[in-house]
């Protein structure tokens, strides 16, 4: 695949602005919702893993969607009063998906640099569990569930989409027993194979330029490749994962579209369900005009987690 130029520039920015809240796309009017905010999905080292659950007081179709909460491969909750109250009222993240009827669960992981990406993925999915097994709690079909984020949350979500299981029949944990299998995912500009990043084995530039990077990602380095195809969602598919339907715009200088155009090659020779809509002029977290691509997401979304 012929790549873009400027994609040979692409390492010295990763990281540096791989965050899917960076910027605010201002819906003209916002859907109102119904929270229960920092619900506990699970613990670790003495530490909660918490969610918030957002449904829309109208029009809710009772479809649960985990949108993970993720820049950088850091997730946090604002500590100042209205803060996050005013960032739901206003990003497309949480308004575009309200606006189609989903109920969120705005999943927290833990971060750098006390946990590393491969516990994240693990966080991740332990909020999957949680959520099937929580089910008629919060009004969703366990059956039916959907992931979405971007950036290193788009990364985060693939990773978990693909690598699902059945859960643990032998585990005391009654979360744990539960599938962390997704029905549908969509991921905006995820970074998909952090080996070829722009071009062949770009991961060396990365690390030319950016020393330490790699560390952050695994704290202790010890096989760069075989730990990067580890946490790559494009060595992590196969014939059962579940359909994807991927956005990116054609101007991002952080995530090259080419991550996911060559999972939307992958995707096809394995037969299964794929969209790849491409923005034209589109940068990185955000473009004007971004809440015109939300219907095609509600398409996927209703295709294939809506009661037939």
């Amino acid at each position: 695949m012929k790549l873009h130029p400027r994609l040979f520039v692409v390492p010295a920015l990763i990281l540096l602005a791989l965050t899917a809240s960076a910027r605010a796309d201002e819906p003209t009017e916002s859907t109102s919702y119904d929270i229960v905010e920092d619900v506990v999905y699970g613990n670790k080292d003495g530490l909660a893993l918490t969610m918030d659950v957002l449904t829309p007081k109208t029009g809710a179709k009772h479809i649960g969607i985990i949108l993970v909460s993720s820049g950088g491969w850091r997730s946090s909750k604002s500590d100042i009063p209205g803060h996050d109250e005013k960032g739901r009222a206003t990003e497309h993240w949480v308004q575009g998906l309200l606006k189609g009827g989903y109920t969120l669960f705005v999943a927290r992981h833990g971060s750098a640099p006390r946990y590393f990406v491969p516990e994240m993925v693990e966080d991740i999915r332990r909020s999957v569990r949680f959520v099937r097994t929580n089910a008629e709690r919060f009004h969703v079909d366990p059956n039916h569930l959907g992931i979405t984020s971007g950036s290193s949350g788009g990364h985060l979500s693939l990773m978990v989409a693909m690598t699902g299981d059945d859960g643990k029949p032998d585990s005391r944990d009654p979360v744990e027993r539960s599938s962390s299998r997704v029905q549908a995912v969509v991921a905006w500009f995820p970074p998909t194979d952090l080996i070829n990043w722009g071009r062949p084995e770009g991961y060396k530039m990365i690390d030319k330029l950016r020393p330490g990077f790699l560390q952050s990602l695994f704290s202790k380095v010890t096989d760069v490749e075989t730990q990067l195809k580890s946490i790559s969602p494009i060595y992590q598919t196969s014939s059962d994962d579940p359909p994807l339907l991927l956005i990116h715009g054609d101007k991002d200088l952080t995530v090259p579209l080419q991550q996911s155009q060559i999972l939307k090659d992958k995707y096809q020779e394995l037969s299964l369900p794929v969209e790849l809509i491409v923005h034209n002029g589109g940068g990185h977290t955000y473009w004007p005009g971004i809440m015109n691509d939300y219907p095609a997401v509600w398409t996927w979304f209703d295709r294939y987690l809506a009661p037939k």
